[in-house]
């Protein structure tokens, strides 16, 4: 009986997220291509940059994988902490903006700009590491949908 009531949720649960899907399909395309557009200008960005610049991203980049490596000294628990906070205080600002009208505009520059955060990354990742190595499809696979999660998250 008490599988009986969970399954009568989850369904109840996909349909008002089904319902709400339909009913905001609009606002969701179109904070889709604003990601979209960040991310295509976080790789045009990272691919006109000048050769010094590149050898700096590819030696950050190293050191820290080298760093991630050796597991140095971190602290997760802090990093998790100061994660959660950051991204609360985003989202409840963001929330703000989004129910005024002028601020609407930010939240959208705001979409682009994590837009711009993950095509660079992405870029910078394969620039200095290589499309080689699988570690890489897992950082971009798993980026992409914390970014785009989050955005369709603080926008809606």
């Amino acid at each position: 009986m008490n599988r009986r009531y969970v399954r009568k949720k989850d369904s109840k649960l996909k349909e008002i997220i089904t319902s709400h899907i339909e009913n905001n399909l609009r606002e969701y395309l179109i904070v889709s291509l604003i990601f979209l557009i960040g991310i295509i200008i976080g790789v045009i960005f990272i691919n006109n940059v000048s050769e010094s610049q590149i050898s700096e991203i590819t030696n950050y980049i190293s050191s820290f994988t080298q760093d991630l490596k050796e597991n140095r000294d971190i602290n997760t628990l802090l990093l998790l902490k100061d994660s959660i906070k950051k991204n609360v205080l985003l989202a409840v600002f963001l929330w703000f903006m989004g129910s005024t009208v002028i601020g609407i505009s930010i939240v959208y520059l705001a979409v682009c700009f994590r837009g711009f955060c993950l095509g660079y990354t992405i870029s910078s990742i394969i620039l200095s590491l290589g499309v080689r190595k699988r570690i890489n499809i897992f950082i971009i696979r798993a980026s992409f949908t914390k970014y785009y999660i989050y955005s369709m998250y603080t926008c809606t």
